[in-house]
């Protein structure tokens, strides 16, 4: 159900093995119990890169993993609270019927209790939708309409609109924000390229970038200046906008790193045009 862009800026750094199995012993036992109340068919589990979402029936309860991945950190309980208030407040400003609430898990991770405090985890509960409405699945059968980009269009503009800008002594958005987070992504694929023939091709994009950085080094600064970088949605692809009735809604937007919301609104819809100009 929820997808993530996963930009790795240190090595992956895993709790311990303990910690991981108690987790999964946790998910796998709230499983076993919300099919004994809404009924096999109703329920199934969805593991994506950094969490567990479980469906079952009208809800879906996403848990986030005990993981330190660098450009995230949900290795301590606190933590993981703390990152699915910040999801319910995020997400609640453009999908306020999808993000319901934060809800402790009690018990034990052998006999979990949602809703039961103390709490040994936390769940973000949201009301499930159908997977074949999110936009890229719509597109892939022909029915996503000028008129639902229209829609978009106008939501967006009004959301954007209603942001507050950054700081002018904000890190966010200025030109070396810019270059670092790019050359980043040069460094780490040149590790995994190296000896392929996308090398070569690589290295010429690198250059282009570069050169492309240059030429648009004071619009950024303009940019900045004139308070166009605003705490966005971060990750807009087409398979995190669903389709309620005929109004496209986002969702899962970047909750976990403040670098990766706060831009330009012209690099948040970004993420939209590039994937329907694919």
């Amino acid at each position: 159900m929820l997808n993530r862009s996963s930009e790795r800026q240190k090595p992956v750094v895993r709790v311990c093995r303990k910690q991981e199995e108690s987790q999964y012993r946790l998910v796998q036992a709230l499983l076993d119990q919300l099919r004994h109340t809404d009924g096999s068919r109703k329920v199934r589990l969805v593991e994506t890169h950094i969490s567990w979402v479980l469906l079952a029936g009208d809800y879906a309860y996403k848990i986030k993993k005990s993981l330190n991945l660098g450009f995230l950190d949900f290795s301590t309980l606190a933590a993981r609270q703390h990152y699915c208030e910040e999801e319910i407040r995020l997400n609640r400003r453009f999908a306020a019927d999808i993000y319901l609430d934060v809800i402790p898990v009690g018990g034990t991770p052998d006999r979990p209790v949602l809703g039961k405090r103390p709490a040994i985890e936390y769940a973000v509960r949201m009301r499930r939708f159908a997977a074949g409405s999110q936009l890229d699945r719509v597109l892939a059968r022909g029915k996503l309409l000028p008129e639902h980009l229209d829609s978009l269009a106008a939501a967006l503009a009004v959301f954007h609109d209603a942001l507050p800008p950054a700081p002018a002594s904000s890190p966010y958005g200025t030109p070396e924000a810019i270059r670092g987070a790019a050359e980043q992504n040069f460094d780490q694929l040149q590790e995994l390229l190296s000896g392929t023939p996308g090398i070569t091709q690589l290295a010429e994009l690198r250059r282009w970038s570069r050169a492309e950085f240059a030429a648009c080094k004071r619009k950024f600064l303009q940019r900045q200046a004139s308070g166009r970088v605003r705490e966005c949605h971060g990750d807009l692809h087409l398979a995190n906008i669903v389709l309620a009735g005929r109004q496209p809604v986002p969702f899962d937007c970047i909750e976990f790193n403040p670098a990766l919301r706060w831009t330009d609104v012209v690099s948040d819809i970004a993420f939209t045009v590039m994937d329907l100009l694919h």
